[in-house]
């Protein structure tokens, strides 16, 4: 099973990235193109549960296992934290080397600045996945229960809405969209 995909380029130029439930990394540098697939185990097999590029092979990943890692090439990846968390990594939003932000169980929010992490207790259910704007200045972080918290003026405020399923992605833009379960579309 796969459970996340992120490309970057455009059209013949394209990288794709895709996370598997079995600890493996996807990419294909043409396209994805048939037969241009490989793949690599970054961790210790658990499930690599999200993966956002901000460059052409520059991007981040968060595993079943309580771990973030970086890539500066695509093919080879090396810890980059989160120590002590004790909480489950579901969603990775990756802006630059020193610009990430993961979500995660129990409601926590984790922001890499280039120099260290810095942990947001929403206290609320498990957040599933997060997209924060390049300048950090909005964002939005989703998961159980209908779950939305945005993110302005540097802090996150939860958000009603319509629904209680559980919301699993989203999409920050124009339009701001969250899906869910049971087919449900926030926007």
């Amino acid at each position: 099973n796969f459970n996340d995909v992120s490309a970057t380029g455009k059209g013949g130029d394209a990288n794709v990235y895709v996370a598997g439930d079995s600890g493996k990394m996807y990419y294909s540098f043409e396209n994805g193109e048939e037969g241009s697939w490989e793949y690599v185990t970054p961790g210790s097999g658990s499930n690599v549960n999200a993966v956002d590029f901000f460059g052409g092979r520059d991007g981040h990943i968060v595993d079943g296992n309580k771990t973030v890692f970086e890539t500066a090439g695509g093919e080879t990846w090396s810890k980059l934290g989160i120590a002590d968390a004790n909480v489950n990594f579901y969603g990775v939003d990756a802006d630059g080397p020193g610009d990430v932000w993961v979500s995660g169980g129990g409601g926590m929010i984790f922001h890499w600045n280039g120099s260290a992490w810095i942990p947001e207790d929403t206290g609320d259910a498990g957040l599933r996945d997060i997209e924060v704007t390049g300048d950090d200045s909005a964002g939005l972080a989703v998961g159980a229960g209908g779950t939305v918290y945005a993110l302005s003026g540097g802090t996150w405020t939860q958000q009603a809405t319509p629904t209680g399923e559980n919301l699993k992605a989203v999409a920050y833009g124009t339009p701001r969209i969250a899906v869910g379960a049971s087919g449900t579309i926030l926007e």
